[in-house]
């Protein structure tokens, strides 16, 4: 029906539907008696009056008394949060798709032609703005570029950069001419970069000034043909901005998108976190990746003013970017992250909208700047990426009680989030409920049985949306997705009795010392309750008595101090066992992996090297 009727609908009807979608994807969550988006799509075909169909067609939210949660029939709230439980499996309701169509670059094409004067981005250093008709404009003559360059399905494009204005434009780019967008973090090493371009052995690559070079060297060795593009300037290779005025503007002007005539083409090629080994090739296609853009977390809105600093190297980041365009919010585009600064932005533009990782929570929480800015604009926070304390998220919670703030747990290899909380959450440290389309069973790891409320086992997920498996990596994928469909997430997690799902850890970090079973992240939970420590995490130190003993890698806040004893005494209120056997060390930062996460697999190899001495 979208691809069909797209075509008759005139801008302001395309301009509702998308708003019609945002909230519709909040209360789907919650909600099983809701209008369908699909009803709502014959509202704007067959409503002469706009205004009207969206005073119809609003959503009223169904209250459940807290008060009552404990008699309540749990059939009847599963019904009003979206989800049903059979044979131990939570499955979220599959209400239709947002998007009926692959053919995702003429969606984006069609909405940024559709508003040429909507400013869609604002630079916050230089106030400097981009509307849609220079969007247009840019990734037209990129994606003209590209195709006389020969790339085409399932070619490779890939982008390595950090949030920069122009980062934008090859990716849609790439989404006109139907090959595959592949987002590379900006500061890579040689190392990496050579195993990264040997995986995905990409025709074109854009790339900051400060990779080039070692790009250019990772394809050399590898004897990989690759086109290396600047954003900026080098003197060795050719930048973008040469490339987009090699264009006439007659080409732009006729220019067509290519069709995705193949669903299962590949749209998107992501690389897995790294915190446990080298990085993989996460594969969505066109199908998979156009019906997920829409149906990410809780959506922003028209009028929203967005905010968010993870790197365009997150799947996060690319819904995002793609969402703000379909759904025609702005975006305050800012490259690093600081906290005061984050304040000062959301006092100036007015923000209603900010994405930030739980790290940076614990960070807000040490400044305490919100103290001193007036941020009330701020109507919404999401927040994700790692598993959060719960007294850490009541005191970010307590620091902006005007604004709703909303975590969930996903994974790229499902193609985004699996659930998300919602305001009748019971838990602030709760993942959520599980959203439409996903189903979740927690798995007993001895006997494979699916495991009942409150009973903790490895996390399964299941999604038609999910991900076609590891690039060039069968034997990755075989080990991820078992013979019927489930992805095993490698966490440990459980839900309650009215389905709210929880993250207890990450299987793989389970330490034992001597007969114990030690979970890093209750440690690291009693280490960041401590004013001085900003960034923890704990590893096993190797003994040869005692198997593994539980040490902590430490980042202090800014101007503060606290002593090895202090931790150690700190970590035993949970137990002798529990203490930090292995002591603790100090360091200025705690290293990340490109995805922003503590990269753990570091950190264990300088453990092991301290064990040697």
């Amino acid at each position: 029906m979208y691809e069909k009727s797209a075509v008759l609908l005139d801008n302001e009807k395309i301009q509702y539907l998308f708003q019609v979608i945002c909230r519709d994807f909040y209360y789907s969550c919650m909600h099983s008696n809701e209008r369908t988006i699909l009803d709502r799509f014959n509202d704007v075909q067959t409503s002469t009056d706009t205004t009207e169909a969206a005073n119809r067609s609003t959503p009223v939210p169904v209250k459940i008394n807290k008060k009552k949660l404990q008699t309540m029939d749990h059939e009847n709230i599963y019904k009003r949060v979206g989800f049903t439980i059979e044979d131990n499996i939570v499955k979220g309701y599959p209400k239709p798709y947002c998007m009926k169509t692959h053919n995702l670059g003429q969606v984006i094409l069609d909405v940024l032609s559709s508003n040429p004067h909507h400013v869609s981005q604002i630079e916050s250093e230089t106030g400097k703005q981009t509307t849609f008709a220079e969007m247009r404009d840019s990734s037209i003559r990129c994606a003209l570029w590209l195709q006389k360059q020969g790339i085409s399905s399932n070619d490779v494009v890939s982008i390595c950069t950090d949030n920069q204005p122009d980062a934008y434009i090859p990716e849609l780019a790439t989404f006109y001419v139907g090959a595959a967008h592949n987002p590379w973090h900006h500061d890579v090493a040689l190392k990496s970069a050579r195993h990264l371009i040997q995986l995905v052995r990409p025709k074109v690559m854009f790339t900051c000034e400060n990779a080039a070079d070692t790009l250019a060297e990772a394809a050399e060795l590898e004897g990989i043909d690759t086109k290396i593009v600047v954003f900026g300037k080098h003197s060795s290779f050719e930048s973008l901005s040469d490339v987009m005025k090699q264009q006439q503007t007659e080409e732009v002007e006729n220019f067509r998108v290519k069709a995705v005539e193949n669903p299962d083409d590949v749209a998107l090629i992501v690389f897995s976190s790294g915190s446990s080994g080298l990085p993989k090739g996460i594969v969505h296609s066109y199908n998979t990746f156009s019906k997920n853009i829409l149906r990410f977390a809780r959506l922003p809105e028209k009028s929203d003013v967005m905010l968010w600093y993870t790197s365009p190297y997150w799947l996060t980041a690319v819904y995002f970017t793609l969402q703000l365009y379909l759904l025609q919010s702005t975006r305050i585009l800012h490259a690093k992250f600081d906290p005061e600064e984050t304040c000062r932005l959301i006092e100036k533009y007015k923000i209603t909208w900010m994405f930030i990782t739980t790290d940076m929570i614990n960070v807000f929480n040490k400044s305490e700047v919100f103290k001193k800015h007036k941020v009330e604009s701020l109507k919404l926070i999401q927040t994700g990426g790692s598993k959060i304390n719960r007294e850490v998220f009541e005191e970010f919670q307590n620091s902006i009680p005007h604004t709703l703030i909303l975590q969930g747990y996903g994974m790229c290899e499902l193609g985004g989030t699996a659930t998300m909380q919602t305001e009748k959450r019971k838990r602030v440290d709760s993942g959520g409920f599980v959203i439409e389309h996903v189903q979740v069973k927690m798995v007993d790891l001895t006997t494979g049985e699916a495991l009942g409320p409150n009973q903790s086992g490895e996390l399964y997920c299941k999604s038609p949306t999910m991900m076609l498996g590891y690039y060039r990596n069968p034997e990755a994928t075989k080990e991820t997705i078992d013979e019927d469909g489930w992805i095993h997430s490698g966490d440990k997690a459980y839900y309650d009795e009215d389905g709210e799902v929880f993250i207890v850890e990450r299987l793989k970090q389970v330490m034992k010392f001597r007969a114990y079973h030690i979970s890093p992240s209750e440690i690291e939970a009693v280490l960041l309750s401590h004013p001085a420590v900003m960034e923890v995490a704990v590893v096993p130190l190797p003994h040869e008595l005692d198997g593994e003993r539980p040490m902590a890698f430490v980042a202090k806040a800014p101007g503060s101090e606290v002593t090895e004893d202090e931790l150690i005494e700190l970590s035993a209120t949970l137990g002798e066992y529990k203490k930090l056997w292995g002591g603790v060390k100090f360091l200025e930062e705690l290293p990340h992996t490109p995805s922003g996460k503590i990269a753990k697999v570091e950190l264990i190899e300088m453990a092991k090297a301290l064990a040697k001495k």
